[in-house]
């Protein structure tokens, strides 16, 4: 059972076409809420990404308000190689990582 287990763990990096791909289908899913095409340049990813990083991009992506004309400075923890440690709970994460943009 425990092996079982750990086979559905969620993996602690992801490879960086499946980054892409999240990122991407966040972004696309604002642009068509918007109404406006992707912004450029869309962040490119080369190397695997922290999952925790990545979900924060791709979330703060898609709670972004309209005009989608920059990505979220969440997204700069793309190219970290650590994950962010809990966010406390006194910390806006709309304000500092949704509404600041890049």
């Amino acid at each position: 059972m425990i092996l079982f287990s750990q086979n559905c763990a969620r993996p602690e990096v992801v490879h960086p076409n499946d980054s892409q791909s999240q990122i991407y289908a966040a972004a696309s899913y604002l642009a068509h809420k918007c109404g406006t095409p992707i912004p450029v340049p869309f962040p490119i990813i080369v190397e695997d990404v922290q999952q925790k990083n990545l979900d924060l991009c791709s979330i703060a992506i898609t709670r972004s308000e309209c005009p989608f004309v920059s990505y979220p400075f969440a997204c700069v923890l793309l190219y970290v190689d650590k994950p962010l440690d809990d966010i406390p709970w006194y910390f806006n994460f709309q304000e500092v990582f949704v509404k600041t943009k890049l």
